[in-house]
């Protein structure tokens, strides 16, 4: 019996860390329409293509950006811009196909930068990822095609650092913004997905589960976070349950994705 007192307790404990917790945005894409771009606050680059892709599934849909050489690629700008806090973009990248140049994967900057290729920054280029420390391109892992990837920003708006991880291992660690010099810390309002406003090259990349929310941690669950009684039944699942769903290249699951989150694609 106390066993259960203790849990119900560090369970209430992790449900009021999650309402505490601010979610900026989130979009996995799962209703919009196919074959058409995203909906929303979404802007669309003039060049290249973009629509919703059923895949990996129907019910499990993300974008696909197709740059021919002039450029592909989508924004999205805040009404009002993050400062001082510190905040983690999440989301999951999947390249098709495309050339050995280097190509942007996702920016995050304001838009009192001088261009679009400031901030936070990181590209492929040559089969690996690479991502840019206070104007210094550094390569990080290698890459494969056809393979699903999950990369995360941990971004420190006091002070214009952020961290890098791909696939939960920590990358790099307090780098700094690029092209932030002389801005003070105007936080960050601007999001460009691939190649936004530039060409040059030529690839099919797919975007899927992008969120920013506060914190370093992710959020048990993005929209019923004040419900109890749904996150203890997902608990339960997962204390019983030690199967994966997967994307394809042999991807396993993370906690949103096994349902942990009830507005998940994989919720049970």
């Amino acid at each position: 019996m106390k066993s259960y007192i203790i849990f119900f307790l560090l369970l209430f404990s992790i449900s009021a860390t999650g309402l505490c917790q601010n979610v900026f945005f989130f979009y996995d894409f799962n209703k919009d329409d196919i074959n058409k771009p995203p909906s929303g606050p979404w802007k669309m680059a003039p060049a290249g293509k973009i629509e919703v892709e059923k895949f990996p599934s129907m019910s499990n849909r993300s974008v696909k950006i197709t740059d021919s050489g002039s450029g592909g690629g989508m924004s999205l700008v805040l009404d009002e811009p993050i400062v001082g806090k510190t905040v983690s973009l999440e989301f999951k990248w999947y390249r098709e196909e495309g050339d050995a140049t280097g190509v942007e994967v996702f920016y995050v900057l304001h838009t009192s930068c001088p261009d679009d290729w400031a901030g936070v920054c990181v590209k492929t280029e040559g089969g690996s990822f690479h991502y840019n420390d206070t104007g210094t391109w550094i390569q990080a892992d290698a890459f494969q095609d056809k393979t699903w990837y999950d990369l995360k920003y941990i971004m420190y708006l006091d002070n214009n650092k952020y961290d890098f991880h791909l696939n939960g291992k920590e990358i790099a660690k307090n780098v700094g913004f690029r092209k932030y010099e002389g801005l003070g810390k105007p936080g960050i309002n601007k999001f460009n997905v691939a190649n936004y406003g530039n060409g040059g090259s030529t690839f099919i990349m797919f975007f899927d589960d992008i969120i920013l929310y506060e914190g370093k941690v992710r959020p048990l669950a993005v929209e019923s976070r004040n419900k109890l009684a749904t996150m203890w039944g997902n608990v339960k699942i997962s204390m019983v349950e030690d199967r994966y769903f997967k994307y394809p290249g042999d991807h396993k699951g993370t906690r949103f994705e096994k349902g942990i989150d009830s507005k998940s694609k994989f919720a049970f």
